[in-house]
């Protein structure tokens, strides 16, 4: 064999022995990833700013609506104007599963069962009261918007004061005011809440066909339960809120 022969056997061997290594290395990486993703979101997660987010998350959602009610009066531009409003909604559609667990905000006493079911009955009335006015948006906007504002406010000062059963007076969710509405969008929610259950599950039971030590099990599933909520809950504040629920703060 000549030395220009072994001269390309050589370089070839090396490129594949190159290529080899890259697409370990790859795979590794796709393998690695979601779990390092998944490790950061619980390296950064505290759980008193995991309770601080959930306790003051309705205020401040509050805050954001009733700033673009404001905006929404003062602007005169109609394209500006739309999509201010589509915002608005936006916001306001994340604003009502707030509310329907404003009692069980961390840091809240503990209560009685029938305690728990007025509490939840009131939040969804409150909720079901937005929705009469966010439906009114779209053909009298002059009058629902500030009324949604007024409401907000109301809300966010019941809710600051710990009152969570009161988070609006009982004139103003009333059946005649109500119409008909009801906390529906909640029921949405249940399926990515069953979806992330049981990829967590599948998780679980997949780490415990593996070999992983006793000790290095119970923070697997943890990673793994975080990584299901990743990818079920896409926005950065929802993996947090059910990042809290899984460490049980």
């Amino acid at each position: 064999m000549s030395a220009w022969e072994l001269g390309t056997q050589a370089i070839a061997f090396i490129f594949a022995l190159l290529l080899f290594a890259f697409l370990c290395i790859m795979t590794t990486a796709l393998i690695l990833w979601p779990f390092w993703w998944a490790f950061r979101i619980v390296k950064g997660v505290s759980p008193q700013r995991l309770s601080d987010l959930h306790r003051y998350r309705l205020i401040a959602t509050s805050a954001e609506v009733i700033r673009s009610c404001a905006q929404i009066q003062q602007c005169r531009g109609l394209t500006a104007r739309t999509e201010l409003l589509e915002s608005m909604l936006q916001k306001v559609e994340t604003l009502e599963p707030l509310i329907l667990r404003a009692h069980l905000t961390p840091g809240n006493p503990t209560r009685s069962a029938r305690r728990r079911r007025a509490l939840s009955e009131h939040a969804g009335r409150v909720a079901a009261r937005l929705q009469e006015v966010e439906f009114r948006i779209e053909h009298e906007p002059h009058t629902a918007i500030p009324e949604l504002a007024n409401l907000l406010l109301t809300i966010q000062e019941r809710f600051a004061e710990g009152r969570a059963g009161a988070l609006l007076d009982c004139d103003e969710i009333t059946d005649e005011k109500l119409r008909g509405f009801s906390p529906v969008r909640q029921r949405k929610q249940i399926l990515p809440l069953i979806t992330a259950i049981l990829l967590t599950v599948a998780g679980a039971v997949g780490i415990a066909q593996t070999d992983l030590p006793d000790v290095a099990e119970g923070p697997a599933v943890l990673l793994v339960a975080i990584l299901a909520s990743a990818l079920v809950y896409r926005a950065p504040q929802r993996i947090e809120e059910r990042a809290q629920y899984i460490i049980g703060q």
